[in-house]
């Protein structure tokens, strides 16, 4: 059986650990989040892109 003594050393470890990977997980999150901005701002000039070349065939056929 454990004394009271290890069971606290065991206790405090965990808590390190849990401490670690909480930690990751932030960090982890944070870079997930970055890339999902830049993939929204490159969605974004896509879309912007697609518009204006829509806009500019439509008004090159009213030249015609």
């Amino acid at each position: 059986m454990a004394t009271e003594s290890e069971l606290r050393q065991e206790i405090a470890t965990e808590r390190r650990e849990l401490t670690d990977a909480v930690a990751s997980l932030r960090e982890e999150l944070g870079q997930t989040a970055e890339r999902g901005k830049k993939l929204a701002t490159a969605a974004g000039a896509t879309a912007g892109a697609a518009l204006a070349l829509k806009t500019l065939i439509r008004l090159l056929r009213r030249a015609d």
